[in-house]
């Protein structure tokens, strides 16, 4: 995917993104993603895209949308072209590319708005979600890079987080026998797309690595738990390995807008999984 930003990209990005590259402004500036929807509907309704807020005219529209934000609030972002430009400079230098969901080629599967390194053609596969916990025993991480071998040689792609333990040891196993990988971070995207030993694999269009949240981003404990959200929705169904009742991915997958019309199993011992893969019913994964 290129880093040539569409006109209703650039004006998300100028609504919700801090643009990190450039100057870094209060979170409290930047509109939350049920600001944006909000937005976004409204636009709908009245046959508008994002890209029409950047026109001189925009002044001319009706006075609806503006009962929705702070007029100063509103116009300081989409003043921040100048940041929007050193940022997208920024992410070029890095091959890191970034879309929104109003862009014709946009993963399906994904929130309004990605940052991502690789062939995002992959973010449309499905495959095989595999979670789990940082500080597993040995026999968990061989159990864990097995099960990311067996997914490769089914030609499934392979859906995890990124982080030490066992989403990485299903990475390392599905990437091994050259199947295809989605890595979604909760942090540093930048630094970790520029790590020696995913360059190959990111230029082969092997491994894909994506973040709703700025490639430069530091590690946020919220931030850790909302991707897990992104995780499922890219996969059709989910294995989650070990994970400790009541906190992380155990926690997550107990939420039914979380695994809606997935398949999904908890393995939580040598040797077995507790409990039948089971599907639970299909709702919205975007609410």
């Amino acid at each position: 995917m290129s880093i040539s930003l569409s006109p209703n990209t650039q004006a998300v990005l100028l609504l919700t993104a801090p643009l990190i590259a450039g100057r870094v402004d209060s979170s409290s500036e930047l509109l939350t993603a049920g600001e944006y929807q909000r937005l976004a509907r409204l636009l709908t309704q009245t046959n508008r895209q994002p890209c029409d807020l950047l026109k001189p005219d925009r002044d001319d529209f009706s006075n609806e949308w503006k009962t929705l934000f702070d007029a100063d609030r509103f116009k300081h972002l989409l003043g921040r072209g100048f940041q929007l430009a050193q940022a997208v400079e920024h992410w070029q230098a890095r091959a890191i590319w970034v879309a929104s969901q109003t862009d014709e080629q946009y993963p399906k599967r994904t929130p309004p708005i990605i940052y991502g390194c690789g062939d995002a053609a992959i973010l449309d596969t499905g495959g095989l979600a595999v979670v789990g916990s940082r500080d597993v025993d040995g026999w968990l991480i061989e159990y864990t890079e097995a099960i990311g071998r067996v997914t490769a040689l089914a030609k499934r792609t392979l859906v995890s987080g990124g982080a030490r333990g066992i989403d990485q040891a299903a990475m390392r196993g599905a990437l091994e026998p050259g199947g295809k990988v989605i890595g979604v971070l909760a942090d540093s995207l930048e630094r970790i797309a520029l790590n020696r030993e995913h360059r190959d694999l990111l230029m082969d269009n092997k491994l894909v690595l994506i973040s709703p949240y700025d490639p430069s981003a530091g590690f946020n404990i919220g931030h850790a738990m909302q991707r897990n959200k992104l995780i499922y929705a890219l996969a059709d169904a989910a294995l989650v390995v070990n994970s400790d009742q009541g906190k992380g991915s155990f926690r997550f997958m107990s939420e039914p807008t979380a695994t809606s019309g997935r398949d999904w199993k908890r393995c939580a011992g040598k040797g077995h999984c507790r409990g039948p893969i089971r599907r639970l019913p299909k709702t919205s994964l975007r609410r």
